[in-house]
């Protein structure tokens, strides 16, 4: 935890550094705390209030839920935030069974978590601000739910 401390230090440096981010330092700062702690504590209910789940089919919950199954738990090297660069992967728009799918919350930025595990893996996700101004990180939607 103690290592967690100082990246999150880190973090909160990187952040300044970078004018779309250090609008929203503070509250990143408090989103990537709780993610690191939901994911430490390995605690399933508590991650899946970090995502935009609003609009999601009970299909859709039962597949994240089975993603992150393979994630939580893992030690966390880092979590940074960057500016969306255009990458095809920061929005979702896409037909999977005749069905359109979309972003459940305007991209605003990519969080970037590295696992402190061999071969460094790392996980990207793009994150939004819903209504009442929670950063969460976007889910695919079907089109006419947003």
């Amino acid at each position: 935890m103690k290592r967690l401390v100082g990246l999150l230090a880190i973090l909160g440096l990187f952040l300044t550094a970078c004018s779309d981010t250090f609008i929203y330092q503070k509250s990143l700062v408090e989103f990537s705390e709780r993610f690191a702690q939901a994911n430490a504590d390995e605690n399933l209910d508590a991650m899946l209030e970090l995502y935009d789940t609003d609009n999601l089919q009970e299909r859709d919950l039962a597949i994240l839920k089975t993603a992150l199954s393979f994630e939580i738990g893992l030690p966390i090297l880092s979590i940074s935030f960057e500016g969306l660069s255009g990458a095809p992967e920061e929005s979702i728009d896409y037909e999977h069974d005749g069905i359109s799918y979309q972003a459940s919350l305007t991209p605003k930025l990519r969080m970037l978590v590295v696992y402190e595990i061999e071969g460094r893996l790392s996980s990207k996700f793009s994150i939004g601000r819903n209504s009442n101004k929670e950063w969460k990180i976007i889910t695919a939607i079907p089109h006419n739910k947003k």
